[in-house]
């Protein structure tokens, strides 16, 4: 006769186990190795990012995050992947309350985010800022706003849901992995989704706005002083003033919590995806709608 190592779970403390759950994968992913792997490919893309240009360095930093979103990501589908491993009839949780411990597990990785932004952002305020334009019209103490250095953050958890997702529907986690890694890279392309709709659309949102101000034969001494600039160049034929919107950076973060929101309910059946997936959808309109309102 055989003795089962599952504990049975008293009626009424399946919350319990699931945040003992949840401890368990978070610590299992801060483990894995696909994270701080990505941490290191940001830190060495941060480091080299090309400042030749009017925004470089302000449009790459947020840019370089991506390999750490990939890391978190495939850290997601190892962690989903065991849910196709076969549990006993009386194991202390179910399916769903498995996977969505797995979903709070994740929250490590949201965390390890957030302490990597607070530390650039530390960094910038020590190091006085970005430069930002060009002159007649530039500063060399650009930083970033709240909102946009709650994006990364927020990001985070929209690639634990994403990777969740990923290898929920494929099924197969190399699969899931290669799919990711195509993914992110097409993402970290963020001059292809930076046109007025894409924008609004893409989870990666990159600020300074392009205004076109006037040709390129404008006297740039004639806009206002306190206007940052591009001038005419390889990649536009217009004089072009840079905007920063806080504004659009905050409606983004709510389409961000949409994403996040529709990928869980992917994962996570019975009246959680119901409400997900409304909630989701709705949140995702109206965060549209707000950029669309502001952006400049």
């Amino acid at each position: 006769m055989t003795t089962s190592l599952i504990t049975p779970v008293r009626p009424g403390s399946t919350g319990a186990a699931t945040v003992q759950l949840a401890l368990v994968e978070g610590r299992r992913m801060l483990r894995n190795p696909a994270p701080w792997l990505g941490l290191l490919l940001s830190i060495l893309y941060a480091a080299n990012l090309d400042g030749s240009w009017a925004s470089g360095r302000y449009e790459g930093l947020p840019v370089s995050i991506a390999p750490l979103m990939l890391g978190i990501s495939v850290a997601a589908v190892g962690a989903f992947a065991r849910e196709r491993v076969p549990v006993a009839d009386d194991a202390p949780l179910g399916a769903s309350r498995r996977n969505l411990a797995r979903l709070l597990g994740g929250l490590t990785l949201v965390a390890l985010t957030a302490a990597v932004v607070v530390g650039a952002a530390t960094w910038l305020r020590v190091t006085d800022g970005l430069a930002l334009g060009d002159e007649p019209g530039a500063t060399a103490h650009a930083h970033f706003s709240a909102p946009e250095l709650l994006q990364p953050v927020l990001l985070a958890a929209f690639a634990v849901a994403l990777g969740a997702a990923a290898v929920h529907v494929v099924r197969q986690p190399l699969v899931a992995a290669i799919g990711l890694f195509v993914y992110w890279f097409l993402i970290s392309t963020y001059w292809l989704f930076n046109g007025a709709v894409l924008r609004w659309l893409t989870p990666l949102q990159v600020q300074p706005v392009y205004v076109e101000v006037g040709p390129p034969d404008t006297d740039p001494t004639t806009f206002p002083y306190d206007w940052l600039l591009a001038q005419p160049g390889d990649y536009q034929d217009y004089w072009a003033r840079l905007v920063v919107s806080p504004s659009l950076a905050a409606s983004h973060d709510l389409y961000l919590v949409a994403l996040t929101a529709l990928l869980a309910a992917v994962v996570l059946p019975g009246p959680w995806r119901r409400w997900l997936v409304a909630g989701g959808l709705t949140l995702a309109a109206l965060a549209v709608g707000l950029q669309m309102t502001v952006t400049p």
